[in-house]
């Protein structure tokens, strides 16, 4: 019997491959652009010089430097995603477990990923476009906490969410503002509040609506 031959890859393989080369490649020297010159300095040229490409290849990857910074935050927001996942895992919950998640899991996620958050915000204040897609990720990362959203549902579903969506950005704010752009506090002061309004907010989250 005569071997079957294997299947021939998709005629369009190639050149996806080479798409997505280069969409990471503009991806790479876009952080390296923003990290040595700042988002509100860098331009679209500088990009392109940094990745030896051409502005018409930049332009059929992202629409302008907003863009271009809103998939550059997108590219980590896995990562992002697996850490409202843990959270999620807390039972009761604990207030030493969720002190310990926050230090261990969101500060380090804020100060590994400085340059993706920096210019994301700089992004959303130019563009109502990319603070519309940062809003959505705000209410994807919720998503992930759904055990604490089993209670709410129906015409509370709105409520439950808006709740779990306020604890999200008021966590994000006060990191900016800490963590990227140096407003000084205590690490521990911090983490103690931090740990005492999620616990809390986290404990109404499950009980549902009164």
């Amino acid at each position: 019997m005569s071997p079957v031959p294997a299947a021939a890859p998709p005629r369009n393989a190639f050149r996806e491959q080479q798409w997505r080369e280069a969409h990471e490649r503009y991806l790479d020297c876009a952080r390296r652009v923003f990290a040595a010159l700042g988002y509100p300095a860098a331009t679209v040229a500088d990009i392109v010089e940094a990745a030896n490409g051409s502005r018409a290849t930049f332009y059929a990857h992202f629409r302008d430097k907003a863009d271009i910074a809103a998939c550059l935050f997108e590219r980590v927001l896995p990562e992002e995603g697996g850490i409202y996942h843990l959270g999620a895992d807390f039972p009761g919950p604990a207030r030493e477990q969720v002190r310990a998640w926050l230090d261990e899991h969101v500060l380090q996620f804020w100060t590994r990923y400085a340059v993706e958050i920096e210019v994301v915000n700089h992004a959303m204040a130019a563009d109502p476009r990319i603070a519309a897609r940062h809003y959505q990720w705000i209410v994807d990362a919720v998503c992930r906490l759904e055990p604490y959203l089993a209670r709410w549902r129906g015409e509370h579903e709105e409520a439950g969410i808006t709740r779990a969506c306020l604890l999200v950005l008021q966590l994000e704010r006060l990191c900016y503002h800490w963590l990227i752009r140096g407003v000084r506090h205590d690490r521990e002061t911090v983490l103690d509040i931090l740990a005492e309004n999620w616990c809390r907010e986290l404990r109404v989250l499950a009980e549902g609506p009164s």
